[in-house]
Order: C-alpha cells, then sequence, then structure tokens
C-alpha cells in the first residue's frame, strides 16, 4: 500500500503514534514457552512466526515462570493461576456480583479501585497503574476486613485495611470486603 503523504513528515509521525496506540500486536507476540527451542517453542523451527520472538526468551518463558519456587514471590504464571483460582471460588462475587466504583468522584490519577459484591460476600480490587510508588486514601465504604493475594508476594499482602495504604509501582491488592 502506497503511503498518503510519502514526504509530509508530521503526518507521517501522527500515523505512526496512531499506530503504536493501536495496533493489537504489542499484546499478541509469539509465547515464550522453553528457553531451549527456536522460537522459544512458539512454533516449528521450520516456521517463521509472523513476528520475532522477543530476545528475553531465554530467561522469560513459560518452563521459567513454571519452575520459580521463590516463597517470597510470584511469577506472572503463579499469579495468574492465584487470581484465576480466587475467581473460580469467588464467582458469586467475582464473576457475577454487582461492580462498584470506589471513589469516584475525587479519583486517582494512577490509582483504579472497585468493589465486587455477590450475595453472601464482596472483594475489593485496588491496581496501581504507574510505575511509582503510590499513597492512597482507602474510602470507607471499602470495608476491607483482609488482603488475600497481591502480585508482589506469594502471600497475603500486608498492607493497611483502612486509612492510606502505600502501592508499590503496578502493585494490585484484592481483599475480602
Amino acid at each position: 500500500m502506497k503511503a498518503a503523504y510519502p514526504d509530509d513528515e508530521e503526518k507521517l509521525s501522527f500515523a505512526r503514534k496512531v499506530m503504536q496506540r493501536k495496533a493489537r500486536d504489542h499484546a499478541r507476540t509469539p509465547v515464550q514457552w522453553t528457553s531451549e527451542s527456536p522460537n522459544a517453542g512458539f512454533c516449528d523451527p521450520s516456521t517463521k512466526p509472523w513476528m520475532r520472538v522477543n530476545d528475553d526468551y531465554k530467561t522469560v518463558n513459560a518452563a521459567a515462570q513454571r519452575q520459580h519456587n521463590d516463597k517470597d514471590s510470584l511469577s506472572v504464571l503463579q499469579f495468574w493461576k492465584r487470581g484465576l483460582a480466587q475467581r473460580k471460588k469467588h464467582k458469586d462475587a467475582l464473576v457475577y456480583g454487582d461492580f462498584h466504583l470506589l471513589d469516584p468522584e475525587d479519583g486517582h490519577d494512577q490509582i483504579f479501585a472497585y468493589a465486587r459484591r455477590g450475595e453472601d460476600e464482596a472483594f475489593v480490587t485496588v491496581l496501581n497503574f504507574s510505575g511509582e510508588k503510590v499513597e492512597w486514601e482507602l474510602p470507607g465504604s471499602a470495608h476491607v476486613q483482609r488482603w488475600v493475594a497481591g502480585n508482589y508476594t506469594a502471600g497475603a499482602p500486608d498492607a493497611a485495611t483502612k486509612g492510606k495504604i502505600t502501592l508499590r509501582p503496578y502493585e494490585a491488592l484484592l481483599g475480602m470486603s
């Protein structure tokens, strides 16, 4: 396909920015299964994937995440398994429950927080979408009894259940309410 404005650097730059934001391939890279196989085990060695495998496949791959055994931290795979197990165990609240934003009026640029309530139980999810440590006032309506899962530790997170909480960069907390 021929570019509509081949000599207009400003329009080309704008188009690149739009494509960078809207392209789905950022989330659809070839799955890195192993460190041993060509193409990280994503496809047969004689097949060329539609996009290159990331250079970090020797250390970042599903096999390494399965073998991760630090009692104080989780691999991304372990985190997702734990999160999906919670979702399955508490589906009345986490799948079918009512959704309620916490702190919708004031809002916070880095924090997204919500509650899910089923008939018999409720949960609060707090997500820090920034690469910075953030202090955030947990609304009294959250009624967090205890934190049950997070992405920084294999055990239950050690965070305040009322008042100001400090979230580390990209930290996620799931609490029973």
